[in-house]
């Protein structure tokens, strides 16, 4: 079954992939359509109806070993479910990957408007303050950090950024999407895409077939699916290796431990503030991770839902929930996994991952019975995350102008990341997804950014 119409681009995901790219070519004239197999969520943001942006809700996407695995399922893509921190594309990212994309992320950053949380958001917050004193005195301060978020409109003690923003305060990419049908592009969503078509002999993308069989026609497509939909695509479209990378190899995903203890203090927690406010950012390149701060509630829940012993740990504390300290460990992991053509993964963790984790748990434990946390309450959430890459890496299955082998086939979003970043890396995949959008209407020419080894 055909729809009768036909593109010079299609691109398969609306996250920070997708659409700013699809915004660059519209805006040049070009005939795009956007496929998202997400709805347009637009009403009941926030907790707890904003759950259902999550992939299987979060609570049951997990890999084979258990890691818990999160992942925007609508229009906007991660971007509707992510903590909205801003943070530049990592050098040891544009060195792996050969191509210099920081003229985009600065562009970009003045664009939208970022901005660090203006001190209202958590002046008043005694427990924040002795989290902040305390690393200070360890040698390892945190610093305050820059978001995606619009201050005015954020309201104070409002912690659902992970949840889709009910007070739409922050940048997402549904405004790039939005300006690219400004331009004419055209969006379908609900639409899953069940496999790309090629040409007799498999040298040529020639369109897209949806689950429920439509086929659309396009010169160009360019796979948006993130570092999980993306690889899976491919391997049910009949492509099990580009370049020279097994396709869905090579899996990382920033993966987190989230530990949760609480104050002696009546007003010792992190109760009424943003997760992820402030970060130690300086253990990245010494440690390869990072610690940030996260609110009570959002850490309490989070514990008490999605792990059988941390409910048991957490469940009965719920009087004394205000005394949460939270902080989460950000871990820059080997690339050692796996994803099927289904979107079920495998994600093992090496012995240095094992250890980094180590590492990191015990420097937040602690801060946080230096910040007045007492120690028998505290309780640790293992192997969360939601920054899946490496699975369609540049330099190994996609070039560096994000081509492929393929005749009109682009890849581009976190799969194409050869290295885990170890930071949030939304601006980093649209900053990449401004540059590809630039390269195909010509306007900056691939070579002149490629970085040389």
């Amino acid at each position: 079954m055909k729809n009768g119409k036909s593109y010079e681009y299609i691109i398969i995901g609306t996250g920070p992939g997708g659409a700013p790219a699809a915004r660059e070519l519209a805006k040049a004239g070009k005939k795009v359509l956007m496929v998202e197999k997400g709805d347009y969520h637009k009403k009941l943001l926030g907790f707890p109806f904003g759950m259902r942006l999550l992939e299987r809700f979060m609570i049951l996407a997990r890999s084979q070993e258990g890691v818990i695995i999160e992942r925007g399922i609508t229009v906007g893509g991660s971007s509707m479910v992510y903590q909205s921190n801003v943070m530049e594309p990592p050098k040891k990212l544009l060195d792996n990957m050969g191509i210099d994309f920081s003229i985009e992320a600065k562009e970009l950053k003045k664009e939208i408007g970022v901005e660090v949380l203006p001190d209202r958001f958590y002046r008043n917050n005694k427990g924040l303050y002795r989290m902040l004193e305390a690393a200070e005195k360890m040698g390892i301060p945190f610093r305050a950090q820059e978001k995606f978020v619009h201050a005015d409109k954020c309201k104070l003690g409002c912690d659902w950024c992970m949840l889709g923003c009910p007070e739409n305060a922050r940048w997402t990419a549904r405004e790039h999407v939005e300006e690219a049908k400004s331009y004419g592009a055209e969006l379908i969503y609900n639409a899953p895409v069940n496999k790309i078509l090629f040409s007799a002999g498999g040298t040529k993308a020639t369109g897209i077939q949806l689950k429920n069989g439509t086929v659309i026609n396009a010169d160009k497509i360019i796979l948006s699916a993130g570092g999980i939909g993306s690889p899976a695509l491919l391997l049910r479209s009949g492509i099990k290796r580009l370049g020279t990378q097994d396709v869905g190899t090579r899996f990382f995903m920033d993966p987190m431990n989230v530990m949760l203890g609480y104050s002696k203090e009546p007003d010792g927690g992190l109760w009424g503030i943003q997760t992820f406010t402030h970060a130690i950012e300086s253990l990245s390149q010494s440690e390869g991770f990072m610690i940030g701060n996260c609110a009570a509630f959002g850490t309490w829940m989070v514990l008490s839902l999605f792990r059988m012993q941390t409910a048991i740990e957490n469940l009965p504390k719920f009087p004394i929930m205000k005394r949460g300290l939270g902080l989460f460990l950000k871990l820059s992991d080997e690339a050692h996994g796996q994803i099927y053509p289904n979107e079920k993964t495998s994600k093992p963790f090496t012995a240095a991952d094992d250890k980094r984790f180590k590492r990191g748990t015990d420097i937040m434990r602690e801060i946080i019975i230096r910040s007045g946390g007492d120690p028998k309450t505290i309780s640790v959430l293992k192997w969360a995350g939601g920054h899946p890459g490496g699975t369609l890496a540049m330099g190994r299955a996609i070039n560096r102008d994000f081509s492929t082998e393929i005749d009109g086939l682009y890849v581009c979003d976190g799969s194409t990341m050869p290295v885990s970043p170890g930071a949030p890396p939304s601006l980093s995949i649209c900053s990449m997804s401004v540059l590809l959008g630039k390269m195909l209407i010509g306007k900056v020419k691939a070579e002149d950014r490629y970085i040389r080894a």
